[in-house]
C-alpha cells in the first residue's frame, strides 16, 4: 500500500546484532505465514458477485459491479461512486484485474476476482478520494428489541445465534463494506454484567465494561422498535474518544440491518480513512523500545506501512532492542497515534519528554 525503504547499513547493523539462527527462524516462518494466509487487504480487494452465465457481456458486467464494490470498501464511502472520474474508471474495471474465476454458493454461480491493490489505491488518490487501510476496528453490536406489543416491560437482548433478521443482515452487509461486527454471547457473564434496559437505555458504561471481555475496539448500541409496523434502529456509537449517535428505518429488518450497517462504517470511515486530496506530508518519528527480534522489527516495519496516514516506512536507527522509523505521513502524528489504538501488539509511551519533542511518537512492543 506504501513504498518502503530501509536502509541497508542499518540492516547488517541489526542482523550483526541477533543471532544467525533466529534469522533464518523468523524469515522461513514469516514465508510460510504468508503463503498460507490471505492477507487482509487481499481480502478488501476481492469480489463475489453473483453471475447468470459465464457470457462475456455477463463477466463484464459482473466485474465493472465487482469493482465498484471494492472501490466502495477500500475508501470506505458510498459516495466515491458520484465522481466522474470514478464512474469513467468503472468500464475499465478489466484493466485493473489480477485474476478472476467462477465459483458456486448455494446453487448460485459467482464469479470472484481481485483486483490490483497499486492501481486501486492509486486511482483513489488521484482523485482525491479517502482511502481506509485494511487494519479496521472491531465494533461489538449490543441489540435491545421490544415485542410487537409495544410494552416496554417486553424487552430483550438479541444475540446472533436468535435467528434476527437483523442479526444476519449487518454480518452480510458488514462484509460487503469491510468492517467488522461481532456480537455478544449472551451468556452468564454477559447477563450477569449487563441488562437489556442498560441497552435500550444505550447507558454507555455498563455497555462498555461489559464488551471488554471481547477483543473488540468499540461498541455500538441499539434500540430496535417498530412504528406502525416499519422497523427503527436508533443507534450510538463508541469508539476511542469518537462518540456519535444515528437514526434508521426501512420498510423490513433486513434492509434495516443493511441500512444500519452503512450508517456505522460511514462515521467510522470519516474517523480513520485518510484523503489524499490538499493535505500536507509531513516526516515524523516513531521510536519503538522493546523489539529485541528481528521478526519483531520486521513485524513492525510492516504494520507500519499498512497504516491509512502512512505514505513511506524508513528504519534510521537500531541499538538494543529500540528501533526508530522514520514516517512521511499524509496529516499530522496524532492520525497515526489514532490508527494504532487498533493495534494490541503496540503500546504508547505517554513521556512527558518524549511529549516535548515535536514529530516523535514513542512506543514499546508487547509481543
Amino acid at each position: 500500500m506504501v513504498n518502503r525503504t530501509t536502509s541497508f547499513t542499518l540492516l547488517l547493523i541489526l542482523f550483526a546484532s541477533l543471532a544467525f539462527s533466529s534469522l533464518l527462524t523468523s524469515e522461513m516462518a514469516h514465508a510460510q505465514d504468508d503463503s498460507r494466509n490471505t492477507s487482509p487487504m487481499e481480502q478488501l480487494l476481492t469480489a463475489r458477485v453473483p453471475v447468470s452465465s459465464q457470457t462475456t457481456g455477463e463477466r463484464n458486467r459482473a466485474l465493472k459491479d465487482g469493482f465498484a464494490e471494492v472501490l466502495i470498501r477500500v475508501s470506505g464511502h458510498s459516495d466515491v461512486l458520484q465522481r466522474s472520474a470514478i464512474r469513467s474508471e468503472l468500464s475499465r474495471a478489466n484493466d485493473y484485474v489480477i485474476q478472476y474465476g467462477y465459483t458456486s454458493e448455494q446453487e448460485q454461480t459467482l464469479l470472484q476476482v481481485s483486483f490490483n491493490e497499486e492501481r486501486v489505491i492509486q486511482l483513489l488518490r488521484d482523485t482525491g478520494v479517502s482511502v481506509w487501510s485494511a487494519r479496521r476496528p472491531e465494533i461489538m453490536v449490543w441489540i435491545a428489541a421490544q415485542d410487537n406489543s409495544g410494552s416496554r416491560a417486553a424487552i430483550e437482548l438479541i444475540a446472533r445465534d436468535t435467528g434476527h433478521d437483523i442479526v444476519d443482515a449487518l454480518a452480510t452487509q458488514a462484509k460487503i463494506r469491510g468492517l467488522s461486527l461481532s456480537f455478544p454471547l449472551l451468556d452468564l457473564t454477559d447477563r450477569l454484567a449487563i441488562s437489556a434496559s442498560d441497552v435500550w437505555g444505550r447507558f454507555e458504561q455498563p455497555v462498555v465494561t461489559a464488551t471488554q471481555r471481547y477483543s473488540a475496539n468499540g461498541m455500538v448500541m441499539v434500540r430496535l422498535t417498530e412504528n406502525d409496523g416499519v422497523p427503527v434502529a436508533e443507534w450510538s456509537l463508541v469508539l476511542g474518544s469518537l462518540r456519535t449517535s444515528g437514526v434508521v428505518q426501512q420498510t423490513n429488518f433486513a434492509d434495516l440491518g443493511a441500512a444500519l450497517t452503512n450508517d456505522l462504517v460511514e462515521q467510522v470511515a470519516s474517523e480513520y480513512a485518510v484523503s489524499f486530496s490538499g493535505s500536507e506530508q509531513q516526516e515524523v518519528t516513531l521510536r519503538l523500545l522493546n523489539a529485541r527480534q528481528l521478526e519483531q522489527v520486521i513485524a513492525a516495519e510492516k504494520l507500519l506501512s499498512h497504516l491509512s496516514p502512512v505514505v513511506r516506512v524508513t528504519m534510521t536507527r537500531y541499538h538494543q532492542g529500540t528501533a526508530e522509523f522514520s514516517l512521511l505521513i499524509v496529516g499530522d502524528k496524532a492520525r497515526v497515534a489514532q490508527s494504532l489504538e487498533l493495534e494490541r501488539r503496540l503500546q504508547r509511551i505517554e513521556d512527558p519528554w518524549s511529549r516535548s519533542i515535536g514529530g516523535l511518537l514513542e512506543y514499546r512492543w508487547l509481543r
